[in-house]
């Protein structure tokens, strides 16, 4: 048989088509295992070299029943390729983020959410973060006041880091920050589908992939066959356009997309808000919620694809305008009074630029596919933060600045804090996967690879401001001591094996993925990061349904600007740099049990999800320091449907029952007589509602006219934060006391001490935030070639709020509308 196949590979490749294609099929009984699937293989090959299209499709579709795991080589003709993607969407929805190898929901090791195009239609999400909040249980959306940020299973930071977003792969995190906004510098219109890993994936995607990773797969230039412009306006000055041109020629794939948002902004009085919270007085009465910045943010990219070479290059910039100033002190600012830096007025801003050029190598062995690929990013990094328009006399002193700068805060307001920097990222993969077969019953797949990274930050600022247009010294010492470099490198290997097992009348399947990964990075100041991600995940399947136990570790380093942080702090304060505190990586352990059931009810497919995270060493803020003191230990239940009942009407409904029965806030720096006046635990969900659930409808009424709705559920929710006020009244009086002591005047000394006791036993900012349901609708109506389009967010205009780390009470966006026009060439 052997000598058969071999045959009639020579006859097609030198055009005997039809004698190697009846050959094979003489002999098709006579084929096993992975001879089967080779001569299943060149007889669809035959048929689509004559242009049988039917019949391409009927020996592919036998190909795949065969061997699921068929990944297309760069041998393959494209519109082989084609063909065979297309067919395991159509028998099942298949995904390659979990286990680097295309396979279907049911075989995944951790749980997973599917995105297709058409979903983030139906949600009408405007972003990234809105399109995950609407479809993935366990992740809520978080304000941190002066970015987009979003929660999964209650772990979060003042910025997105704990969850790794990649584009085709190819990482958008930054490799100093570890941050990656899902905010509107990522285009939708691009998407394909988004596919999102629920739970540590550092097993196969090392740091970053703490709690979650999101890759977001691009359409392809044959998907698109053309030209599609969309332009849109909508209230509070918003305005975007999109464009995206995709054609193949021949073995060559093109794909470009362009878009730009901005908008100026929901202004919205506060003054009544925070009456009797604060000494200091709003500036203003009103703030801007949804400002972009003055700039838009925008996201243009080039993809190319010609037979096993790919490259991709995307650049972006986003800017998102904080309402309030810095932390939990909230206060209103005057905006255009602010100096610019770089042409940059405050807010939270990145320019980035990725690129990536991969080759899947050409293997003799139809079971081994093997691909290398080189990475190239570019960041511009900008955290430009008010602090207040009026003096603060005892800020300073409060958060351990020089006194040269303390007292100048005493005569001036216009007080700003302003970080820059620029990073270079340069890396190396490789990656493979082994399909093997051990008889009719035993078949898998072994996936292994390295990766080699270096990053350098080349240039960093850290400046304070004061009169809104003055700024201090910039120090060359503190600017050199931000730059340097840091290497890392890793190695994984997995294994996944499917056992099927007959008994009696009951077809069953095993499958064991197992997963390890080894991470090492070398540290600007000579220290080691050494750490082993293991992932362990037995899943049972039945036609109809599918059983998963899954246990997996993940971590992420401290990022880069967190360390640098701690150093420049420690050098303004006057100390020597080996007394800057220590930052060690974040970890958290995965417990997850998963039962899927697909049509018990017709076309009812539902996911019940129970899981247990345990996280320890995580990083919190104290102003401008950073520590791993917090800790968080949280179980849940998470649910899953969808209910398409005809190809006209789609259901996507989730629910997430979430409880942190262990936690903490932060550690403070706390001179020993207060420290038993505070308790940084807490052991409640913080800013995560207890109880949250998302129901997506999409209704084709007519062949032009498609309407969709969004409704949102929030229980009650609850944020603990460290007041920055009571802790400078603690700060000021511990420091009255002690000097009054000094002197001898014990009853001056008393009373401080009982002022700053006071102010310590509520430090811990605890606000509620009381139920909310929240409707989005919107509706398409097309006329070929042209789409009009209507999205209302919020269409009740309900009034709530939001919060995050070290942040106050921030209101969110009322009604908002946008209408858009689009046309397809």
């Amino acid at each position: 048989m052997r000598e058969v196949i071999a045959q009639a590979e020579s006859d097609y490749r030198i055009g005997r088509i039809e004698q190697a294609r009846d050959t094979l099929l003489h002999d098709l009984g006579n084929f096993y295992g992975n001879q089967r699937q080779n001569a299943l293989r060149l007889i669809a090959l035959s048929y689509l070299a004559r242009f049988d299209m039917e019949h391409t499709q009927q020996y592919a579709t036998q190909m795949l029943q065969e061997n699921p795991y068929y990944t297309p080589s760069s041998s393959d003709p494209p519109a082989f390729a084609d063909m065979v993607n297309d067919i395991k969407a159509g028998m099942t929805a298949t995904i390659t983020t979990a286990s680097s190898q295309a396979e279907s929901l049911a075989e995944v090791p951790v749980p997973t959410t599917l995105i297709t195009e058409q979903m983030i239609r139906d949600c009408g999400g405007r972003n990234l973060q809105e399109v995950l909040a609407a479809y993935v249980p366990g992740m809520n959306l978080i304000d941190c006041d002066d970015d987009i940020n979003i929660a999964m299973r209650g772990i979060y930071s003042n910025t997105q880091e704990k969850i790794l977003i990649m584009l085709n792969g190819h990482r958008l995190n930054s490799q100093v920050t570890n941050t990656a906004a899902p905010d509107f510098s990522i285009s939708l219109e691009k998407v394909r589908q988004i596919e999102v890993l629920r739970g540590p994936a550092s097993s196969l995607y090392g740091g970053v992939a703490l709690t979650a990773v999101v890759n977001i797969i691009t359409k392809q230039g044959a998907d698109v066959d053309g030209l599609q412009v969309r332009a849109g306006a909508g209230n509070y000055g918003q305005i975007r356009a999109d464009a995206l041109f995709g054609k193949r020629y021949f073995d060559l794939d093109l794909l470009l997309w362009g878009s730009i948002y901005r908008s100026s902004g929901e202004r919205r009085n506060v003054v009544d808000e925070r009456i009797g919270e604060s000494p200091y007085s709003m500036p203003l009465d009103e703030v801007r919620i949804g400002h972009i910045g003055d700039r838009p943010t925008y996201d243009f990219g080039l993809q190319l694809a010609w037979k096993g070479l790919q490259f991709l290059y995307d650049t972006h910039f986003s800017q998102v305008a904080a309402p309030f100033s810095m932390t939990s002190l909230a206060l209103s600012y005057d905006y255009d009074r602010y100096r610019t830096y770089n042409g940059l007025k405050p807010g939270f801003s990145t320019a980035s630029r990725h690129a990536n050029l991969s080759y899947q190598l050409p293997t003799p062995n139809s079971k081994l596919s093997t691909k290398i690929s080189v990475t190239y990013d570019k960041s511009d990094l900008t955290r430009y933060q008010a602090i207040n328009d009026y003096p603060m006399p005892t800020l300073g002193m409060a958060i351990g600045l020089p006194e040269d700068i303390s007292t100048v805060f005493t005569h001036y307001g216009g007080i700003s804090r302003y970080v820059n920097g620029q990073e270079q990222d340069y890396g190396a993969q490789f990656k493979g996967n082994y399909s093997y077969s051990l008889g009719d019953d035993h078949k898998g797949n072994i996936g292994f690879g390295a990766e080699y990274g270096h990053f350098q930050l080349d240039d960093i600022r850290y400046q304070i401001g004061y009169d809104f247009e003055q700024t201090f010294f910039e120090d060359p010492v503190l600017r050199n001591a931000g730059k340097d470099s840091e290497n890392s490198g890793n190695v994984y290997l997995q294994l996944k094996h499917q056992w099927d097992l007959s008994l009696f009348s009951y077809h069953l399947s095993f499958i064991t993925n197992a997963g390890l990964r080894y991470d090492y990075k070398d540290r600007y100041d000579d220290s080691q990061v050494n750490e082993f991600s293991p992932r362990l995940a037995l899943i049972l399947l039945r036609p109809k349904w599918s059983l998963r136990l899954s246990y997996s570790k993940s971590f992420v380093d401290a990022p880069y600007i967190y360390r640098k942080a701690n150093l420049l702090s420690t050098l303004m304060e006057g100390l020597d740099a080996s007394q800057a505190g220590i930052l060690s990586p974040e970890r958290v352990h995965s417990l997850q049990l998963s039962f899927a059931g697909t049509n018990w009810v017709r076309a009812l497919n539902f996911e019940v999800n129970a899981f247990y995270n345990r996280a320890t060493d995580l990083i919190m803020t104290h102003i401008i320091d950073y520590e791993n003191v917090s800790k968080n230990q949280t179980c849940g239940l998470e649910l899953m449907a969808t209910y398409q009942p005809s190809p006209t009407l789609s259901f996507n409904f989730n629910l997430t029952w979430t409880k942190t029965f262990k936690s903490n806030l932060m550690g403070l720096e706390l001179p020993n007589e207060l420290k038993e006046y505070y308790s940084p635990d807490i052991d409640d969900n913080n800013n995560t509602p207890a109880l949250r659930s998302n129901l997506v409808v999409g209704w084709q009424t007519n062949k032009r006219l498609r309407l969709h709705g969004h409704l949102l559920f929030e229980s009650r929710q609850t944020t603990y934060n460290t007041d920055l006020v009571k802790l400078i009244q603690a700060s000021n009086n511990t420091n009255a006391a002690v000097q009054y002591y000094q002197q001898g005047d014990i009853q001056q000394a008393t009373a401080y001490g009982q002022q700053a006791i006071e102010a310590m036993r509520h430090i811990t900012l605890q606000k509620d935030m009381p139920p909310r349901a929240i409707l989005n609708i919107g509706a398409q109506y097309a006329i070929a070639p042209v789409t009009l389009g209507l999205d209302i967010h919020n269409l009740f205009g309900t009034h709530y709020y939001r919060s995050g780390m070290n942040t106050n009470l921030i209101p969110q966006q009322g009604r908002w509308f946008i209408a858009s026009i689009g046309i397809q060439l």
